[in-house]
């Protein structure tokens, strides 16, 4: 049995509580110490996971030799310090997406991970969700054929909720509103399933928010390949979470209900994934294997840590993935105008990812 790994979350909010819940659904992790600047949090939080230390600075945290990585769940203008500071110390570093608030903090990461040769992961976990392992093993298996469009959206109602004393109320914190906190995941998603984009034209708009942030966001994805694409995001909303691709074989639509998100290892009994193939009119259920994103990404963290595995989202994932959002935030800026991504890869020297299946 493989020694457990010890892991210390860093920024301990709601999302903290929701990856801590993930790490204690298996046996591999062990969460041994914990750091926020609040210490009523601290305690709060040990006592909810029983975890036996806390520490009172980050350079604590950083200095005790039994903690193997960290998790950080801090608000996104946070993450390029806290990252190059563990990686630095010598700690495997976790962080949730987005990878950084800009591109030049993610180039700050990137450096810093090259520098120190140390272990990354960047949580985009929704790529582990059966709907889009399925719709990848299909593509990859020519079962789909050839793909001409692809559309996704993920939205929910977090717009409504803010307030000025939240991080996610103010644009300099938050650029793209939904876009960098929810679209970025399909941003990671799509070029998953078929290749890079090569460019972007979107509008936002602030229709109901009271924060200076948009509440809705719609991005049009011409792919290296040839296929369009449609990125859809907003904060003004009950939940959603969707693709549908179309290919020359079969179209494929993969509905999750959103109250289940934060409960990984439950979201897939409340998915659907339905397959139409071409000359039918009858939309066929595809089974889709359980399996448990968060869980399942935090435990390859975990077991890279000790050198027994490689991450899949690596710090040039992440990087392509904020790319889009801040194209996207560019062609807005332009009026909807088409903005290449490569000058934006280029100026971080990250090159486009491999084809769809390669």
């Amino acid at each position: 049995m493989t020694e457990k790994v010890r892991l210390a979350p860093v920024g301990l909010g709601r999302w903290a509580r929701v990856l801590a819940r993930a790490a204690r659904r298996g046996d591999l992790i062990d969460l041994y110490s914990c750091y926020s600047r609040s210490r009523e949090s601290r305690r709060a939080f040990q006592d909810e996971f029983s975890i036996p230390r806390s520490a009172g600075s980050y350079d604590e945290l950083l200095a005790d030799p039994e903690i193997d990585g960290v998790v950080i769940t801090t608000p996104n203008d946070t993450h390029r310090q806290l990252i190059t500071q563990a990686l630095d110390a010598g700690k495997a570093v976790y962080t949730d997406k987005p990878i950084a608030q800009t591109l030049e903090d993610a180039l700050s990461v990137k450096a810093a991970v090259e520098r120190t040769g140390g272990v990354f992961a960047v949580g985009h976990s929704a790529r582990r969700l059966s709907g889009c392992r399925t719709m990848k093993k299909w593509i990859d298996e020519g079962r789909v054929g050839g793909v001409s469009m692809i559309e996704a959206n993920f939205s929910n109602e977090r717009g409504l909720e803010l307030t000025p004393d939240t991080w996610r109320w103010y644009l300099s914190k938050t650029p793209g509103g939904p876009l960098i906190q929810l679209g970025v995941h399909h941003a990671d998603n799509l070029q998953y399933l078929l290749g890079p984009v090569a460019t972007v034209s979107a509008q936002t708009r602030k229709i109901f928010t009271k924060a200076e942030v948009p509440d809705a966001t719609m991005t049009i994805l011409e792919f290296e390949s040839g296929a369009l694409g449609y990125l859809g995001c907003g904060w003004a909303s009950p939940g959603i979470y969707q693709i549908r691709l179309q290919g020359t074989k079969q179209n494929l639509i993969y509905d999750l209900d959103f109250t289940h998100w934060d409960e990984s290892h439950e979201a897939d009994k409340y998915s659907t994934l339905v397959s139409q193939a071409y000359g039918e009119q009858e939309r066929a259920p595809v089974e889709l294997p359980p399996t448990d994103m968060f869980r399942e990404q935090l435990e390859e963290f975990a077991l890279a840590a000790i050198g027994r595995a490689t991450v899949e989202v690596q710090v040039d994932d992440a990087i392509r993935a904020l790319a889009i959002v801040h194209t996207a935030i560019e062609s807005d800026r332009r009026g909807g105008a088409a903005v290449e991504v490569a000058p934006y890869l280029d100026a971080v020297g990250v090159q486009p990812s491999a084809g769809a299946g390669e």
